[in-house]
């Protein structure tokens, strides 16, 4: 993929427009771009970091949508058809998560209904549904089993999918602020894993948003 390249082409910045980037960009956030090098250098870096950020947005629109849909299945089954988000033990975190979404609902003048409530909740919600706080209860489990129905056996494990859907979430808060994502040295991997996460759900599916 092209844009994992380390090409960066280098703008033209006059006096004014360096004084510019600094007042509203600042130095501090070049500087952590590209250390030490001259502001044109830092801002070339800089807008290569947004086009990064813009490629990764279709394909962790696709894993959220895909991984939130497949849990609320997967817990309605569970459940035999009632509405899991009344039935699951949550914690107080996730339960203040939930209660968030509803107050929002209501500011909106919204109907609260199961489905907007599933497609307002964050993934950082989702991700912590395969933490260690609910470790000992049997949804989590269900969810390893059915949601991860296409991963190997041998890596369709607890911590294994902790450690991969963990890194999606801080990647996609990352990327979604446009934050510094050049500086990680395996950001191909770190893409080639939300693919394979995604295929773990659904080997077709995969195939089909590839």
């Amino acid at each position: 993929m092209e844009y994992f390249q380390n090409q960066v082409y280098i703008i033209k910045v006059n006096v004014r427009n360096e004084a510019e980037l600094l007042k509203y960009i600042s130095h501090v956030r070049l500087d952590s771009y590209l250390p030490n090098e001259t502001v044109a250098k830092q801002f070339a870096v800089y807008k290569r970091n947004i086009r990064l950020c813009k490629k990764f947005y279709p394909k962790l629109h696709y894993f959220e949508i895909i991984f939130r849909n497949s849990i609320d299945s997967v817990l309605t089954e569970y459940v035999n058809g009632a509405d899991w988000i009344t039935v699951i033990p949550f914690d107080k975190d996730s339960l203040h998560k939930i209660n968030e979404v509803k107050n929002r609902l209501l500011k909106q003048n919204k109907t609260i209904t199961h489905d907007r409530i599933i497609s307002e909740l964050t993934l950082g919600f989702w991700t912590t549904l395969f933490s260690k706080r609910y470790n000992q209860y049997k949804f989590q489990s269900i969810l390893v089993k059915k949601v991860f129905t296409d991963c190997p056996k041998d890596q369709r494990n607890i911590k294994n999918i902790q450690i991969r859907v963990n890194e999606i979430r801080e990647l996609r808060n990352r990327v979604c602020h446009y934050e510094n994502i050049i500086r990680y040295l395996d950001i191909k991997d770190k893409y080639n894993n939300i693919q394979t996460c995604i295929s773990w759900i659904s080997i077709k599916l995969a195939k089909i948003i590839r």
